[in-house]
């Protein structure tokens, strides 16, 4: 009498689910799925140099070559850090050997310096003085600086989900819909284009010179949204 009892329920059950699955079914066919993506950016003038510099040596002792780097990197760090307004941090440090295929092998070794600096002025100058130490140039390049990235992003992402918002009224509007609701919404963080090529110009004994122009920041929203037809 239980198992009976157990199996009717069970039956009913299924019965009721197959009802409710046959009642959504027909509601979701009549409804499109509209996917959408929305980007919005805004300009603004790149305000933070980074200068890569690096120590390099070259010889037939591995230890000897260390040392000087140390030698070299201590000195130009105890230099840029008399500079205020000026960021400093060591990067790569490296020591390998090179076999020509002609000639005895030698040891090369390097350790990078990156200045980072909204003064744009005291860093070239610190650069140009380091360079004379006998510093090499890697590469030079304005960007947007975190704050100012972070300080477009609530606006943009505002700009983005109106225009969104606006473009999927049209659609609908165009395929006489209405818009029902979202489905799915990604918001995208805030991002900049591609680093600048900088106008550039090192020599030893001589400051380089660089121009920041503009960077693009943008934020880029996908979604999905229901559409129905109006209702008579």
């Amino acid at each position: 009498m239980r198992a009976f009892g157990a199996a009717f329920l069970l039956a009913a059950s299924f019965i009721l689910y197959a009802a409710g699955s046959a009642r959504a079914q027909p509601a979701e066919q009549q409804m499109t799925v509209l996917h959408l993506s929305q980007t919005a950016e805004r300009s603004v003038l790149r305000d933070l140099l980074r200068i890569d510099l690096r120590v390099e040596e070259t010889g037939a002792d591995p230890l000897t070559i260390q040392s000087s780097i140390n030698r070299r990197m201590a000195a130009a760090l105890d230099r840029a850090h008399q500079v205020q307004g000026v960021q400093v941090e060591t990067g790569s440090y490296g020591v390998g050997e090179e076999r020509p295929q002609s000639g005895p092998s030698r040891w090369r070794g390097s350790q990078s310096l990156i200045l980072r600096s909204k003064a744009a002025d005291a860093a070239l100058k610190l650069a140009g003085a380091l360079q004379s130490d006998g510093l090499l140039m890697s590469s030079m390049a304005y960007e947007a600086s975190p704050e100012i990235v972070r300080g477009a992003e609530e606006d943009l992402t505002a700009e983005a989900l109106a225009a969104l918002d606006r473009r999927a009224a049209s659609i609908a509007d165009r395929m006489h819909l209405n818009v029902l609701r979202y489905r799915d919404l990604h918001v995208g963080n805030a991002e900049t284009g591609g680093r600048p090529v900088p106008r550039f110009a090192a020599a030893a004994m001589a400051a380089p010179v660089a121009e920041p122009g503009e960077a693009t920041i943008r934020v880029t929203i996908e979604a999905e949204l229901l559409l129905v037809a109006p209702r008579p």
